[in-house]
């Protein structure tokens, strides 16, 4: 690691990582107050005994949080700042001819491709430490009974981040590959968001269901979460996955040929 590039590349991209973890925290905080026991009870009711209430699925809190941040919004953002992050450390560096400055030093070009993984992994922990105290400062306010749900909700959220940190790992893995933007984003954010759609196909219907079988995302389980069954061996495939493909980049960033 380079502690010199560490801080530039903070200096370059904490603006965009201010605005998504607010966000991210603030809608976290939000649907936690929005989804109380006597909503929950209201919408069940409301929908009990029509085709809706198959479709509502689990009406309990973390369900229904379960259902709407841990599946769509919480992994949309994050996807999204992954993707502009991962291309702008590399990618985008060797296209724009940047990064030919910075190899010119004599700080190797593997030590550089490390300091930028750092940071993203780094970002991304960091970000999701911050939505999970936001949130459980919100189920202590709106919720009052924290102890009830606190052990799934940090589970949930540790699940979310290791999701995020093998998908960062595919992000960055082609944004090493590739010397020019519109190839890693290609790739390097096709790839996740096809993983993102095909896990979304598969709940939606289960005429698609084998769609779950083809994406990564199929591995942060929450109904196995929030249901009591094990999820560990998930969460240790999502890690070694994650470690894996970072690796991978690194490495083939540290033997290619660069247009220097």
């Amino acid at each position: 690691m380079n502690v010199t590039i560490l801080k530039q590349t903070v200096r370059a991209n904490y603006k965009l990582w201010i605005i998504f973890t607010v966000v991210l925290s603030v809608l976290n905080a939000v649907l936690i107050a929005v989804f109380e026991p006597s909503t929950l009870t209201n919408m069940a009711d409301m929908v009990k005994d029509t085709p809706l209430a198959s479709l509502l699925g689990d009406t309990s809190f973390l369900g229904m949080l379960a259902q709407t941040f841990y599946s769509i919004h919480g992994v949309i953002l994050p996807l999204i700042f992954i993707i502009m992050t991962a291309n702008s450390l590399v990618a985008s560096q060797v296209d724009k001819g940047s990064m030919a400055y910075l190899l010119s030093t004599p700080i190797k070009r593997t030590t550089v491709v490390r300091t930028q993984a750092l940071y993203l992994i780094t970002a991304i922990s960091t970000m999701f430490v911050i939505v999970t105290l936001a949130g459980i400062v919100a189920i202590h306010v709106s919720q009052g009974e924290l102890g009830t749900y606190i052990a799934d909700y940090i589970a949930l959220n540790v699940g979310l981040f290791l999701l995020m940190f093998a998908t960062s790992g595919i992000s960055f893995m082609f944004s090493c590959i590739f010397n020019l933007s519109k190839h890693s984003l290609a790739l390097g954010a096709g790839i996740p968001v096809v993983f993102f759609l095909f896990h979304l196909m598969a709940q939606v219907s289960d005429s698609l269901e084998g769609l779950k079988y083809l994406s990564v995302n199929t591995l942060f389980d929450t109904a196995a979460i929030l249901s009591g069954e094990s999820f560990w061996l998930q969460f240790t495939i999502l890690g070694i996955v994650g470690i894996v493909i970072y690796i991978i980049g690194i490495r083939f960033f540290g033997k290619k040929d660069l247009p220097l």
